[in-house]
């Protein structure tokens, strides 16, 4: 470099014969890679030939001033260098000082590449400050030689000013592309969208036609273009590759011709253009943003948005301006919609304005600079009144010709209420040839359009996935790299601006780049503070943490209405999705005079009153922090709002149990109310989400190590019990552990209330098929109570029969009769024979009795308990038709079919009469009764009863209750037997599904089902596929029931029948895994295949 500064090369002043100067030229260069100290006239030199002063003054039709822009641009001296609105306020100084004598001079700027970016930032400024207005006055004509304007080809503009850079540096430091690319992005920020130039000042852009060498073009058309509307623009190609587009080594070379031709053509037309009554500017760009590099397009909403503004105005309402309001939460892509829009449709606008709309001052602030470079009377008034400019900008609005669009962005403050609340309407021209975009984290945006105006909600998955990518710069993703980012998007909440902060975190950390799945667990570990990263950091041109936004908004609604902002914390204990109103308990009564405990924490004395519920919630909507589910009549909350509304309280450990309690009193009160009106499954499940939400919340709360709360274990106990009484046994479990945990670090081991949570526990499992975890905690409650409270308590006599019952389950049979046994002669002893339990007790053991086999002493046992049932309770006791049920399944097991049948339809008629028809039990009765129809050979009356089971459980405990799933399996059994092979095998696939993904794979209901559906495959003719499934049923079998068990036997048995199918010799000839086992099997097989040849049946 010779010296900074701006350099005269050439005046025709000082030429023979001298001519003061009509017009000044001034030319800047590019990047000086190679630190050449003369790189400023190198740039246009080729050979002995600068043609800016060898060729240009004796093209031209006037009398020219040249000057030659000379700054610090090489990228050896460091990244700080790289300062383009340094270099461009320098340029300004420089031009201000040179022509000082004649400021009005014309003024013609030549630009290479990246110099072309710094007179577009220098002309920006120019309009800001009014020092520099004649500059921008006197700009008529801009030369630009493969300037990148903007993205191209896909690129974002900091990548092709990277792949100028690597144009001469083969190795550029990160730190330097870093500059680069920021320091060009906020070039285009400032002027790219707006392309603000007086309407006399006329573009050339001449671009590249020939490769870089192997990288191709470097600046390609499309970003070297600007397209200008109308002739304002010529674009002109070059043979000529991005170093040599500007230099010229003969006068008379064709390149040398064509581009002082039109160099000298395009200053004569701009010079005599009519310039009485110019439009004055062709776009604002003030405060605008610029998409960020990874913007995801979304066409369906830009589509919307240019839908409604193109839609004719009903007759009366002709003359309107056309507003579309554009509303969402914060970050998730409003303003880069609005951009979108305004990059897709700008060359059909004569004049576009983007308008930050944050507040008052800063409308004003915009006004005082479009004014500047509009309004006439500019020029006289040094200090102008903010109600004045408002007055003469909408007065140009009115008289200007053309087209005009006029976004507002970030206008959030719209109600009257909020601290910086904007009138907005006073700033929207009345033209009817102005289009207006208005973007709002205000819902109040909506009702300022002409039409429906245009929501915005999270992005889509594949967008997600798309935008973390590209921020994360993973170029090739392979599949497993995918499906963790779906992951990572999902956890995300699809929000765009936190996607976009998520991908470029792991872009600027090598650890997770390589390991995505790493992200997540930081990112639930260190969640607010990841949130609360200032975008600008990582990702530019937005300048609030996602954590930033909600605050501001918070902070709006709870002092436009404190109970509001109390209410959204209050969700945050709930689930975030499908938040009903009528799980707030409240009627429409406003003189109700009741107040729920639940609402304590609102802060106020509300009343239980609807409306007031209903207010709350519009201005949370009004504010976008919960959105409303038209189809589903309730509301939800982002994901993401939800998480933060909760770490927001996080230091504030007293809130946090506050709210907790809180959301637990609002469901407890809910599921008591559902419970009493016995309502039907659809709302029962409805729930669940809010209670599992609420006990994971609890685990948070009481993670501290002195949380003492004894008696708010009561709430998750409650919701343990409806869990189990809608069969969600897993649920149930988590709550239950909760409860156990909780009471046993408080009260101790040997606390009542700890050991009877165990007990709750244990029965659990013992319905999800955890036997042997059951059985041990069952024997341990027994252990307790017996040193507790001594053998002959009646808790110690039932923890003993439960014992009794999970050893049952695991066919341990001879010990579970033996217990049995005891319980009985324990409540015979002290509570006497005719006792109800007593008779339970006698009950259980001859149900125990009858898996034994012993069928002959249960049906005795079971007309006694009959008997005395009858006696004691009477013939219509829910227990003593129970009891008459067992006694005809006894029957059944018999072989006594025709007495077991015309008893199942006795006890039957007696529970739809007591009952009812949809009573759980009476529904058992049915099924009951249908299985024996199916033993008589009645199989179409079998199966019709059966359907009508499902059908009522479907219904009243829905598709996923165990009860359901288990008269599917039932009705698929009889259509097996009645030959309906290929439904029942379909019918069957959906059982086992259910169940392994319900109960899990080991539950001995689900290897039932697996079993039976083996067993239709086998009749299909699927051997192979049945012995497959048939060996891994025996397989659980032996490891969980042991080789002895019944169901064990059994299923070896039925595998061997298959593979003796399959092979076509006998059973005992077979060889497997478990041989020694299977000849046992196969022994037994041999003697049932003899008697059943012997039999006359």
């Amino acid at each position: 470099m010779t010296q900074a500064g701006l350099h005269v090369i050439f005046d025709s002043a000082s030429s023979n014969p001298p001519r003061v100067a009509e017009l000044d030229i001034v030319a800047v260069h590019g990047l000086n890679f190679k630190n050449s100290d003369d790189h400023a006239r190198k740039t246009w030199t080729m050979g002995d030939k600068f043609w800016l002063k060898d060729f240009l003054p004796s093209a031209l039709t006037r009398p020219a001033r040249v000057m030659l822009f000379e700054y610090n641009s090489s990228p050896a001296v460091g990244a700080t260098a790289i300062k383009l609105s340094g270099h461009a306020n320098n340029l300004l100084q420089w031009l201000k000082l040179k022509r000082k004598s004649d400021p009005q001079r014309p003024l013609v700027f030549i630009c290479h590449s990246l110099g072309g970016l710094i007179v577009k930032e220098a002309l920006v400024a120019a309009t800001l400050d009014a020092t520099y207005k004649s500059i921008v006055e006197a700009a008529c004509l801009l030369v630009f030689f493969a300037t990148p304007h903007q993205g191209g080809n896909y690129a974002s503009l900091g990548d092709i000013v990277a792949k100028i850079v690597r144009t001469g540096m083969s190795k550029p430091r990160n730190d330097l592309l870093d500059a680069l690319k920021e320091n060009s992005d906020q070039a285009m920020q400032r002027f790219e969208q707006a392309r603000h130039l007086p309407e006399r000042c006329l573009v050339v852009s001449f671009y590249e036609g020939d490769s870089y060498g192997k990288m191709g073009l470097i600046v390609d058309k499309k970003s070297a273009t600007l397209n200008l509307p109308g002739t304002r623009e010529k674009q002109i190609a070059m043979h000529a590759d991005h170093s040599t587009i500007c230099k010229f080594d003969s006068f008379d070379s064709p390149a040398c011709e064509l581009v002082l031709g039109t160099i000298a053509d395009e200053i004569d037309r701009a010079l005599t253009m009519d310039g009485t009554a110019p439009c004055p500017v062709s776009s604002y760009p003030l405060s605008s943003v610029t998409p960020v590099k990874a913007f995801v397009q979304r066409p369906s909403l830009r589509d919307s948005i240019r839908n409604q503004l193109m839609k004719p105005l009903e007759v009366d309402r002709k003359g309107e301006v056309k507003k579309v309001g554009v509303w969402g939460m914060g970050g998730v892509g409003k303003s880069q919609l609005a951009l979108s829009y305004l990059q897709r449709y700008r060359t059909e606008y004569d004049a576009t304005f983007w308008i930050q709309a944050d507040n008052t001052a800063s409308i004003d602030r915009d006004f005082l600079a479009i004014y500047r470079l509009v309004a006439e009377t500019a020029s006289s008034l040094s200090d102008p009144n903010p109600d004045d400019v408002k007055r003469e900008v909408l007065g140009w609005f009115a008289r200007a010709s053309g087209k005009h669009l006029i976004i507002f962005d970030g206008a959030d403050s719209l109600h009257q209420t909020d601290n910086d609340f904007v009138a907005l309407s006073e700033y929207c021209p009345g033209s009817p040839n102005t289009h207006i975009i208005i973007t709002s984290r205000s819902s109040i945006a909506k009702s300022m359009s002409t039409f429906e105006g245009v929501s915005v909600e999270e992005l889509e998955e594949s967008q997600s996935v798309e935008l973390f990518l590209t921020c994360a710069e993973i170029q090739l993703a392979r599949e497993n790299v995918v499906a963790e980012t779906k992951l990572i998007v999902h956890e995300l909440g699809y929000l765009a601006l936190a996607v976009s902060m998520a991908g470029k975190y792991v872009s600027q950390t090598p650890r997770l780049s390589s390991n995505l799945s790493a992200y997540l667990d930081e990112f639930r570990s260190r969640r607010r503070d990841l949130l609360s990263e200032t975008p600008d950091k990582l990702v530019a041109r937005y300048h609030h943490s996602v954590m930033t936004v909600w605050e501001t908004s918070y902070a709006a609604v709870s002092e436009h209405l404190p109970e509001a902002g109390r209410l959204l914390t209050l969700l945050c204990f709930i689930h975030y999705d499908d938040i009903f109103l009528e799980l707030f308990g409240l009627d429409t009564d406003s003189g109700s005079t009741a107040v729920a405990p639940w609402m304590s924490v609102l802060g106020c004395q509300m009343r239980a009153d609807l409306h007031q519920l209903e207010k709350c919630f519009r201005v949370l909507e009004n504010y976008s922090l919960c959105q409303r589910k038209m189809m589903q009549s309730s509301y939800s909350i982002h994901r993401l709002v939800h998480a933060w509304g909760y770490d927001r309280l996080r230091s504030d450990g007293d809130e946090v149990e506050r709210f907790w309690y809180a959301a637990s009193q609002l469901l407890d009160d809910y599921i008591k109310t559902i419970s009493d009106r016995q309502d039907g499954p659809v709302t029962k499940l409805r729930v669940v989400p809010h209670l599992t939400e609420n006990i994971h919340s609890f685990k948070n709360v009481s993670r501290v190590n002195d949380w003492n709360k004894v008696d708010w274990l009561e709430a998750v106990e409650t919701l343990g019990i409806f869990f189990t009484e809608i069969g969600r046994w897993n649920d149930a479990a988590v709550s239950q552990k909760e409860v156990l945990e909780k009471r046993q670090q408080i009260l101790g081991d040997e606390h009542p209330s700890t050991i009877s949570a165990m007990h709750n526990l244990a029965i659990t499992l013992g319905n999800q098929g955890k036997l042997d975890e059951a059985a041990s905690m069952k024997r341990e409650v027994l252990e307790k109570r017996q040193q507790i409270l001594g053998d002959e308590h009646p808790s110690t006599i039932s923890a003993m029969h439960n014992l009794a019952a999970t050893l049952s389950d695991q066919g341990k049979l001879d010990e579970v009769a033996s217990m049995m046994r005891e319980v009985l002669k324990k409540r015979q002893r002290i509570l006497g024979a005719e006792h109800p339990d007593t008779i339970s007790a006698m009950s259980n053991l001859a149900a125990t009795l009858s898996d034994q086999g012993k069928l002959d002493e249960v049906a005795s046992m079971m007309r006694e308990v009959l008997e005395k049932m009858q006696r004691i309770l009477g013939d219509k006791h829910p227990s003593t038709i129970s009891a008459m049920h067992n006694l005809a399944s006894t029957l059944s097991d018999q072989g006594k079919l025709d007495e077991a049948a015309s008893m199942m339809r006795e006890v039957l008629e007696k529970m739809q009469l007591i009952l009812g028809d949809e009573h759980p039990d009476t529904i058992s009765a049915m099924s009951n009764l249908a299985s024996t129809l199916g033993n008589q050979g009645k199989l179409d009356e079998a199966a019709l009863m059966m359907r009508e089971v499902l059908e009522k459980r479907q219904r009243i405990l829905g598709d996923e209750h165990p009860d359901t799933i288990s008269a599917m399996h039932n009705l698929a059994s009889t259509l097996s037997d009645q030959g309906k092979l290929d439904e029942a095998a379909l019918m069957m696939r959906e059982v086992l599904e259910k169940m392994q993904r319900i109960l899990g794979d080991e539950h001995p209901d689900t290897i039932s089902a697996m079993s039976n559906l083996a067993a239709t495959l086998s009749d299909q003719g699927k051997l192979d596929e049945a012995a497959s499934i048939m060996r891994e049923v025996l397989e659980k079998r032996q490891r969980i029931l042991g080789d002895e068990h019944p169901d064990t036997t059994r299923a070896a048995e039925y595998l061997c029948l298959i593979l003796s199918a399959l092979s076509g010799g006998p059973p005992d000839t077979l060889t497997t895994k478990k041989q020694p086992f299977v000849k046992r099997v196969t022994g037994k097989l041999q003697q049932v295949r003899d008697s059943f040849r012997s039999s006359p049946n």
